[in-house]
């Protein structure tokens, strides 16, 4: 799992992945199959860790500070060197090299954590935490492109530093209530 959030799916190689995994290559597509099934069997188990950990995270006292410590939590995993950039946006993306089903599978990953955040907000609507007439949809679609921006500049080199204080930056922009 960790060669496919270092490197992506395109760039692990084989070698990487049996290196990783302490197998040899007939190991390897005997138990799993070829490399994409074991990318997706990887993806599941990431899958379902991060799904329990947004869950734990967005049932915070406050929208407000549930979103702020997702975000945080975020920037720390993808600029920790033993996570790993980031296992979803990194996924298959070449229609080449991987099904279509495959490359859905990945989408729908992709749009979990902002459902999430937008039932969350939601939520903050409904308790008055949040005006009334705030987009659900825009404000978790803004969280959720935040996310993956963070993915790419710290696949780039962005820092832990410089990332968290964009999440203060982010967090300046709440909707103030009335």
């Amino acid at each position: 799992m960790l060669v496919f959030a270092e490197k992506g799916f395109e760039n692990a190689s084989l070698a990487d992945l049996t290196a990783a995994m302490g197998i040899n290559r007939f190991s390897m597509y005997a138990s799993f199959g070829n490399k994409e099934q074991l990318y997706v069997k990887a993806m599941e188990a990431f899958n379902d860790m991060r799904k329990q950990r947004v869950t734990d995270t967005l049932k915070g006292p406050s929208a407000r500070e549930s979103i702020t410590q997702l975000l945080k939590e975020i920037v720390d995993r993808f600029t920790d060197n033993i996570h790993g950039v980031c296992f979803v946006t990194q996924a298959p993306l070449n229609a080449a090299e991987v099904s279509d089903e495959t490359r859905e599978l990945m989408a729908r990953r992709r749009t979990e954590v902002e459902t999430a955040i937008r039932e969350r907000i939601r939520k903050a609507i409904k308790e008055g935490e949040l005006p009334a007439d705030t987009s659900a949809k825009d404000l978790a679609r803004y969280y959720a492109v935040v996310i993956q921006g963070f993915a790419l500049q710290a696949q780039h080199g962005g820092t832990r530093e410089e990332l968290l204080r964009v999440v203060d930056v982010v967090m300046e922009n709440w909707p103030a209530t009335s």
